[in-house]
């Protein structure tokens, strides 16, 4: 790669860090190019080189946001995915599986707030921009089917897949995507270990009572 090559490369991930990080922050009507270039120490004219318009600027923020939550997801699901392919795992570890995907899960969202920014903006303004950008989003449903096919092979619960999927993102995404709200009501703050412990064992109390019906 020459020196001209990385030069543009590193050019394009930093205005699609500070393009993130200003409309996770102000929203898509809140922010400018001008903005961007500022905050990249870059010409004015420099983000729209790369990437056009605004609008196809934000797209391309989406994609990146969502492709790092995909990744995420993916990584966090694999231990119930492992225990699919084991024929000799009980609920004991189903439990595990769950325990440890949750909490790989949670650390993502704390690690990358802009990923629940970027979806509050959007319900906001109706999903539009959302629903034009491409990603991909299947981990989850593609692990709870895996479990459900599997639960009906040994004998447990059959449960609805969406409703699985449901369940996760409201015990994980929602109480994190509603830090400053309710859960300073509730006085949890889940970027605390303990209280983040506390929250998983109840959540995974009800995954656990859904996909096999014994929550303990």
């Amino acid at each position: 790669m020459s020196g001209k090559t990385r030069d543009a490369e590193r050019s394009r991930e930093a205005i699609l860090e500070a393009a993130e990080g200003l409309f996770a922050e102000r929203g898509f009507d809140g922010v400018s190019l001008s903005d961007i270039a500022a905050a990249t120490g870059l010409s004015r004219a420099t983000p729209s080189y790369f990437f056009g318009s605004k609008e196809q600027l934000y797209t391309a923020v989406i994609e990146h946001v969502f492709a790092a939550r995909q990744e995420a997801t993916a990584r966090a699901v694999e231990p119930v995915v492992a225990w699919c392919d084991d024929d000799g795992a009980g609920t004991g570890a189903l439990r595990g599986a769950l325990e440890h995907g949750m909490e790989s899960y949670m650390r993502f969202l704390l690690s990358r707030p802009a990923f629940q920014r970027f979806v509050t903006w959007e319900e906001l303004a109706g999903g539009r921009r959302l629903r034009a950008a491409r990603r991909s989003s299947t981990a989850l449903e593609d692990a709870f089917a895996a479990v459900a096919g599997v639960g009906r092979r040994r004998g447990l619960r059959d449960f609805d897949v969406g409703d699985a999927v449901l369940l996760w993102v409201a015990t994980t995404y929602a109480p994190l995507a509603n830090r400053h709200t309710l859960m300073v009501a509730l006085d949890r703050d889940l970027a605390v270990e303990p209280t983040r412990r506390a929250h998983l064992a109840f959540a995974v109390d009800q995954m656990m009572y859904l996909l096999a019906g014994c929550p303990r």
